[in-house]
């Protein structure tokens, strides 16, 4: 449920009015000024769904001159009327208001930008510090998201310069996000981290998670609650892939650093694509001939971007770090010292193991006859 407020010139009250009676019946009119000419502000109660039917109807009123009828649509929470059933306000929203959402995130400002260098930051220090908590908290803050969906809306109602404003934010926020890892990562010490595996290591089921959670995307964007964002933002996953790839490039570790880039831009695949199939199934399409089309030519990009997403998913389901080795000892180190593991360091082909406790070195390192590892027993400080 939303409610409107309708500002048109004085003499079209009375049509502005006949067309907003047809949807609801909580309607109100005040006078008010606009560009210092006489007009009337109509308040009015009505269903989501019927926003973009009613709005088309009084664009198209008869000698209604452009720039001169303005409708801003509100958040109603509820209504409350004597004899009739209270309306809450849960509901999805109407095309104009996706539209009017998608405009907004399609570009950002100053502090959006911060954000994401921010949420970049924090991802990669996360990871280097094995604190899945971090690398969460990090998904949540960066607005990463709201660009690729606005992308989505755009294939759907066939705008190319909302695609090329909204592909330009998303790109250009995935390409400050890899630098802030890159640069961070320089003066750190690089160890593959259970954080860094958990980004790295998800196999091809990678692909159809991301398209349903790309669908999941679209959705929660038309219902409007944060909430959701937020949450499809964690499932999605677009800052830990990216802050992985800049912290292993970083640290001249190539492959893993292209493994992690690889699921990045599959996400941001999956989030197009399957947002866009997700919009046409809720009836999002282009109002107006022009527009559908510029839709017709733009969705020649859809099977192109399926086909992708499947080429990219095949390398997830291999192993793609420098050598096998890492995840070797990197695993065996973690289930022989359990929490007193502290990290595992690799220098060309020599791994070394720093742990607290009382363990035997070598009885750990005689399980790696093929390879050069070493093991430090570290003394806790006693109190």
């Amino acid at each position: 449920m939303r409610q409107l407020q309708v500002t048109v010139p004085e003499n079209f009250q009375e049509d502005a009015k006949d067309v907003l009676s047809e949807y609801s019946n909580d309607i109100s009119a005040a006078q008010v000024e606009k560009d210092d000419e006489d007009a009337v502000e109509i308040t009015s109660t009505v269903e989501s769904d019927d926003i973009d039917d009613l709005t088309e109807e009084l664009k198209h009123l008869d000698d209604l001159k452009s720039g001169s009828l303005s409708i801003r649509v509100l958040e109603q929470e509820s209504l409350i009327q004597k004899g009739q059933k209270t309306k809450g306000s849960f509901s999805q929203l109407s095309q104009e208001e996706i539209y009017s959402k998608a405009q907004e995130a399609g570009q950002f400002n100053v502090t959006q930008w911060s954000l994401i260098a921010a949420s970049s930051a924090i991802a990669t220090l996360g990871i280097v510090s094995n604190s899945i908590i971090a690398v969460i908290g990090a998904m949540m803050l960066a607005p990463m998201l709201s660009p690729f969906i606005a992308s989505s809306i755009s294939l759907s109602v066939g705008d190319k310069s909302l695609m090329k404003q909204s592909l330009f934010a998303g790109v250009m926020s995935v390409l400050l996000a890899f630098v802030t890892s890159l640069v961070i990562s320089v003066p750190l010490s690089f160890s593959v981290t259970s954080a860094l595996s958990t980004v790295l290591d998800s196999g091809f089921l990678a692909v159809p998670l991301s398209l349903i959670v790309g669908a999941a995307a679209a959705l929660s964007f038309t219902t409007g609650f944060r909430d959701q964002i937020a949450g499809v933002a964690v499932a999605v996953a677009l800052v830990p892939p990216i802050a992985a790839a800049g912290l292993t490039f970083g640290a001249g570790r190539y492959l893993m650093g292209f493994k992690a880039l690889n699921l990045a831009i599959m996400n941001v695949l999956a989030v197009l694509v399957s947002g866009y199939v997700c919009l046409k199934g809720l009836g999002i399409e282009p109002s107006t001939y022009y527009k559908k089309k510029s839709a017709e030519s733009m969705h020649k990009a859809i099977p192109i971007g399926i086909i992708l997403i499947m080429l990219l998913g095949i390398p997830l389901s291999f192993s793609f770090y420098d050598t096998p080795d890492d995840m070797g000892v990197s695993q065996e180190a973690e289930d022989y010292f359990g929490d007193n593991l502290v990290e595992v360091q690799r220098n060309s082909g020599d791994f070394t193991v720093i742990a607290y406790g009382n363990y035997s070195s070598s009885s750990f390192e005689s399980g790696f006859d093929s390879k050069d590892v070493d093991v430090v027993i570290l003394e806790r400080e006693k109190e």
